[in-house]
């Protein structure tokens, strides 16, 4: 795993760099100025492995759904959950306001995603994460979506994998394919997509998920054979003995099972492709 910064997410690429992250000790733990960024030797997070979050609706944008919006939340830290040891369990809509660069006083242990207009130097940028850590474990965060910029559950989805993986504890990277990455930042289609540093340093904090290979070795296939596999990113499920993805576009399916992948056209007929194992070294060297 390489260094993490923290710095602002944009939904355009750009080279400013500010936080779209603020980490803030308890005071009666802190032992360092209020506001800290994180390293490579102190990274709090979720000592459950488990992150249980509530979606505040009150001034969504009136072009969005909210059991679209909520669906696309749920995507997006499905792709985390994927990869490592953590868990985003979602409990319902709250009218509790997220609350960013507040006190110790306002840590209520409700854990929002939400909407309002960001202020100052924070302003120009899609979302912000606030998070309070005591004694190395994450103990409450809260997010909220820019509401001076234009928004489509498709954007919701690409934001937020980036801030789902500041909630879970990670900073920025120095490794440029990373979603992670913030000098330049990349492309909202580009976020949807958790590259291998991302693997990395998710597994880094929580262990990696049974499910990581496979869904490294989906990633790298959307890429490798889109005409086959279409439209991605697709999200990754379980059935009948497999974790799979389906793409509507071509009517068909990858998935693995027992160690092995497979492949099921719009014909219905399922291939096997071979053991995970051979599509593991591929999946890693292409940087997913």
């Amino acid at each position: 795993m390489r260094k993490f910064q923290y710095c602002f997410f944009l939904l355009l690429a750009g080279t400013a760099h500010a936080q779209d992250f603020v980490q803030s000790r308890v005071p009666s733990d802190r032992e360092q100025p209020e506001y800290v960024m994180l390293d490579t030797t102190t990274r709090p997070f979720w000592t459950g492995k488990q992150i249980n979050w509530y979606y505040n609706p009150a001034n969504q944008p009136v072009n969005l759904v909210t059991d679209q919006v909520v669906s696309a939340l749920q995507v997006a830290a499905a792709r985390w959950s994927g990869m490592c040891n953590i868990t985003f369990t979602y409990q319902g809509l709250t009218t509790v306001q997220p609350v960013l660069n507040g006190t110790s006083a306002q840590i209520d242990g409700v854990n929002v995603v939400g909407w309002g207009y960001l202020q100052g130097s924070q302003a120009a940028y899609s979302a912000m994460t606030q998070a309070w850590w005591s004694g190395g474990g994450l103990v409450d965060t809260d997010v909220v979506i820019n509401l001076s910029q234009s928004w489509t559950t498709t954007l919701v989805e690409a934001v937020m994998t980036h801030e789902w993986g500041h909630a879970l504890g990670l900073a920025h990277s120095d490794v440029s394919a990373s979603i992670m990455f913030a000098n330049p930042y990349h492309t909202a289609a580009y976020q949807r997509v958790l590259r291998g540093d991302d693997a990395n340093g998710c597994a880094a904090l929580y262990g990696a998920a049974a499910t990581a290979d496979s869904n490294r070795a989906f990633n790298w296939a959307e890429s490798a054979y889109s005409g086959y596999l279409s439209p991605g990113p697709s999200a990754s499920g379980s059935g009948l003995g497999y974790y799979y993805r389906y793409y509507a576009g071509t009517n068909s399916y990858v998935g693995t099972k027992d160690g092995g992948v497979y492949y099921m056209g719009s014909d219905g007929v399922i291939q096997s492709l071979g053991p995970l194992s051979n599509f593991t070294p591929q999946a890693r060297a292409a940087g997913y």
